[in-house]
Formats: structure tokens, sequence, C-alpha cells
């Protein structure tokens, strides 16, 4: 029986049945995942998520906001960005800095990450400190300050971080820039998740209130929790606390229909930090819990996932082609369209041209055969246990329950991700290669490392 037994001491009973496959074995049965989960409704529209778990005395505790970039108009981007901010400063009852404080004096800790089409906001405290992190969450998504002088030193904040994590970090332009390409046309998709600078700046106060009044209310969130709690004094809590929160008018997401791309898509991107050249190649995904976008999450692995995984071994262990060589399912888009990226640096002297056609030539005989049983079960193996992992930690697990609850409508579903992913055939991946990974549909963006600026010469 295959079986990753140290879940077992999270509260998580996790079933790996069927031997390790080998390329003439029948494949493995299914996984399943059990996992307690509770949920409720209160009237406000609020939604509650509860997965009981005696393992540790902590509670991890997530606020999933509906709102993230793709929610955005053109010209006032980044409001998501900023709001993952604000949402940290000072409340009705809260001085700017208290609430980080009172988390991280009582031996918790907090975060939040904005998405194309999500903001979890996040803590893990002691188990008897659940009162408290409720009463913060409360407190924020009822009376977070949205005043000129919170925006402005928040603006401040997202300007510097984009300076440190775009304009100074290697490859971070083309990153972004392979959105741009593979969206063209779809605003709601093609910006960058964080916004433009010129945006930000531009931004007025009443755009940025419009903004929050729209999109952060008790109906548009999901409270998940996940650990060590009772399950009934955890809702007599919610109740005292959430209940008074009025809800909100929601601005509905409207899919933007995007332009079919018909040819290949290229940009260069002149990178002063980057120290060779490098290549970011993507094509556009369906949206998840489909069998295509299944079949990409298999051979997402295949081409890239690991040191034996076609790309790396082939451009990095065998060839020297390349310094690093990945494939995966960007995680910043969710319940709609999303990338298959695969990102490449190449090796000192290596050839662009060459990098590109070793890449097509790999995704070319994905699409003309099957993968073999092997590779298969390397995949299936290798999604299995990154799954599994990412449920691991109640933080991780909180999360992913206020995911599926606001992409889906039912946390629950989680338990049949790994089933769906069984059923993916060899057939099925040479399929979706074919048709989603065809040349027409590829957008690259090449890194090309700026020259250096010449030191003044030392005078005489």
């Amino acid at each position: 029986m295959r079986c990753l037994r140290l879940l077992r001491s999270f509260g998580m009973a996790l079933a790996l049945l069927g031997l390790c496959a080998g390329a003439n074995a029948a494949p493995p049965a299914p996984v399943t995942v059990q996992l307690p989960i509770q949920r409720v409704t209160l009237d406000n529209g609020l939604r509650v998520v509860m997965n009981v778990d005696r393992s540790a005395p902590t509670v991890a505790v997530a606020v999933t906001y509906d709102v993230g970039s793709r929610d955005e108009e053109p010209g006032k981007s980044g409001f998501a960005h900023v709001f993952e901010h604000l949402m940290f400063g000072a409340t009705k009852n809260l001085d700017e800095g208290e609430l980080q404080r009172l988390v991280l004096s009582r031996g918790g800790f907090l975060s939040a990450t904005t998405h194309v089409d999500r903001t979890p906001y996040f803590m893990v405290v002691p188990e008897n400190e659940i009162a408290l992190a409720l009463w913060l969450e409360a407190e924020r998504m009822r009376s977070i300050d949205v005043s000129q002088a919170s925006f402005e030193a928040e603006r401040k904040v997202i300007e510097e971080e984009h300076r440190l994590r775009v304009d100074n970090m290697p490859y971070g332009r083309a990153y972004w820039a392979l959105g741009e390409l593979v969206f063209q046309g779809a605003h709601a998709y093609a910006h960058p998740v964080p916004g433009a600078l010129s945006d930000l700046g531009r931004a007025e106060l009443g755009w940025v209130r419009a903004f929050h009044a729209s999109h952060y209310g008790p109906n548009t969130a999901v409270l998940s929790l996940s650990g060590d709690f009772d399950p009934d004094a955890v809702m007599a809590l919610v109740h005292r606390h959430f209940d008074a929160i009025p809800r909100i008018t929601p601005k509905p997401f409207v899919e933007p229909a995007a332009p079919e791309q018909t040819s290949e898509r290229r940009r260069v991107v002149d990178d002063a930090v980057a120290r060779l050249p490098g290549l970011e190649i993507g094509f556009a995904t369906p949206p998840p819990r489909t069998r295509e976008h299944d079949a990409l999450r298999v051979i997402a692995v295949i081409l890239g996932d690991g040191d034996t995984a076609r790309l790396p071994a082939e451009l990095v262990r065998k060839d020297a082609l390349c310094t690093q060589a990945g494939a995966e399912l960007d995680r910043l888009y969710g319940r709609g369209p999303g990338i298959l990226r695969i990102a490449l640096r190449l090796a000192e002297g290596a050839s662009v041209a060459e990098v590109e056609k070793r890449v097509d030539a790999a995704i070319a005989d994905l699409a003309a055969r099957p993968p073999s049983a092997a590779e298969m079960a390397r995949a299936r193996r290798r999604l299995e246990t990154a799954f599994a992992l990412g449920l691991a930690w109640n933080r991780d697990r909180a999360i992913e329950l206020g995911k599926y609850e606001v992409y889906y409508g039912d946390a629950r579903l989680i338990g049949r991700e790994l089933e769906r992913l069984a059923q993916v055939t060899a057939e099925d991946v040479q399929r979706a290669a074919a048709r989603f990974l065809a040349p027409a549909r590829r957008n690259i963006v090449e890194t090309r490392p700026a020259a250096a600026p010449e030191a003044p010469k030392e005078s005489k």
C-alpha cells in the first residue's frame, strides 16, 4: 500500500491505494482524501468552513475575499494589492500596527496574498487565542481605515515593493510580461497582479473607497478555520463578532471575451539585473476542474517538475544549455483561465534559438504520442504528494478550504481533487498537448541582459 503516513498526525485520513507502478503495470487505484469539514452560512452571507484537527494546540484562521486583480478596471489597477496592505492598518478600535502586535505578542503570525481572483488573509494562533483572532478579523472586516493618510502610506510601501520585486528582481519584468502576452486583449487577466505604478500614482481616494465598498463584506468572504478548537464554541464567537456586520452590494465580475490567439506572440525584455538570457514560454489554459486542465497539470510535471522531467533532464543535466528549466501552472490564476509557464535560464554561451528548438521538440513529442506508463505514474505521484503536503499544515489547509469555497461553492470538493487527477490518461495528455500547446498558441518573452554601464575612468 502506498501511503503518506506523516499526514495521520495532522488529523487527516489519506488512503493511497495501489503499488508504485512500473512501466508496464496497471495504473494505481484512485487516491481518496477524507478531511472532516463543517460548513455554516450566516444570515449576512458570511460562509464559515471548519476543520477540526487536534494534532497541535494551534488554530489557523483565514478570511478569503472573493476579489483579486481581475476585478480592477483599466487605469485603476493594483487596488486588490493595495487592500492586501491596508487591511493590516488602523481600524475604529485598533491603532496603526496594533493588529500585528497583538497577534505576534500572543505567539502567532499573520500574512496575506493577492491573487488574480481571491485575496486570503490568514493567521495562526495558539488555540487559547482563537477569540482574539476572530475579533480581529471581524474588526478589520467591519471598520478598516481607508483614509488619505493610510492610503498614501501604503502607496509608498507598494512603490518600494515594486522596485524590489519587479524592477530589481532578475527576470521579474519578464514574468509579468508573459501574462500580458498570453491574455492580450483581456485586461482582467492580462495586467499584473500588483498593478501598474502609473495607475497607483494617479489613483484617487474615492476610487479606492468605491473598490472596498464593492468587494469587502461578509457576503463576499469565507471564514475558514483549521486546528484545535470546539466548533460550537467557535460558532458562538463567530455569531457574536460577525452577525452585525452588514451585507454589501458586490460588483459582479464579467468574464472578458478575449480574442482567440491564432499566431505566436513575442516580446523582448532588456533586464539590467539579469546576468544571463532567459526565456518565459506560456500557453493559455482552460479553467480548472476540467479534464483538459487536469491533463495540463500532468503535462507540466512531465515537462518540467523535478530533475528527471524532460526539460531539466535534457537542457540542464545532459547538455548544459540551461542552468534552470521548469514548467508549472501559474498559481496566481485560479477559477478562470490560467497559464502553463515554462521558465528557462540559459547557460553562458547557449543559443536562444537552440533552446527554443529543443523545447518545441519536447512539446511536439508529447503531442505526437502519449507519455509512457512510467512518466504517468511519476507525474501522478508528484501531484499527489504535492497536494497532500499542501494540506499538512493547518495554515495551508485553512487557506485551501477558503479557496475551494470561494471558487467552487463547496469546500468539501477538496476531497475529490486527487480522484479526478487519477482519471487522466496518457491519451488525455497527448490530446491536451496537441490542442493547448500548439505553436499558434505560444507566447515567448526573451530576457536580454542589459549591458552594465562602464565604470568612470580615473583622472590622472
